[in-house]
């Protein structure tokens, strides 16, 4: 027995080398994850219920991540083409720009890392929101109405708030997530 046992985790190492080679060249099979043990903090020192929680939800604030990134990447795309390298200073509302000017006057007088020199990395969903309401006529030909953009980013920010603050999401929230997603996709006209 203890000799299967030997074979079985020899077996179990080989193989589990033989996916990160996959995935260091490029096939992502979600076996390398982003913190590795002993890397910054063991993250066995934690509960295995709180990281089996942290484990399921990573995939969730990835593809959040991946939204509200490809949002402002749209905002800025659109903006920056129709007015130029300026469209921050004359299209968004100045209570944006306050709001965002605070953050990071904070974030200069802190130790930390500065996150990006464009402000519009320093928007809030909501804020995007309302850039969106604010510039509806520069966004009418790629989205499908200005009621549907509502419709579907509203909930997506309280999804946001369950995410970011490293709560679960319900089965059912789960759900209405990714068909927030796809609806998202769809009311963008090609």
């Amino acid at each position: 027995m203890e000799e299967k046992l030997m074979l079985f985790g020899m077996k179990n190492l080989l193989l589990e080398k033989e996916l990160e080679k996959l995935e260091r060249d490029g096939i992502d099979m979600g076996h390398i994850k982003t913190l590795k043990k002993g890397e910054l903090v063991d993250t066995e020192l934690f509960e295995y219920d709180i990281l089996k929680k942290a484990k399921k939800m990573a995939d969730f604030y990835v593809l959040y991540f991946s939204l509200e990134n490809s949002v402002r990447k749209l905002i800025r795309d659109i903006l920056a083409e129709k007015y130029g390298e300026n469209w921050w200073d004359t299209k968004i509302p100045s209570s944006i720009k306050n709001n965002v000017s605070d953050i990071q006057k904070k974030e200069r007088e802190s130790a930390m890392t500065i996150r990006s020199e464009d402000p519009l990395d320093y928007t809030n969903f909501g804020e995007l929101i309302d850039i969106f309401s604010a510039n509806w006529s520069d966004f009418s030909n790629i989205l499908r109405s200005q009621k549907s953009v509502q419709e579907v980013l509203s909930p997506l920010n309280k999804i946001r708030n369950v995410i970011a603050h490293s709560c679960d999401l319900s089965d059912d929230e789960i759900l209405r997530f990714k068909i927030l997603i796809k609806d998202w996709l769809r009311i963008q006209n090609d």
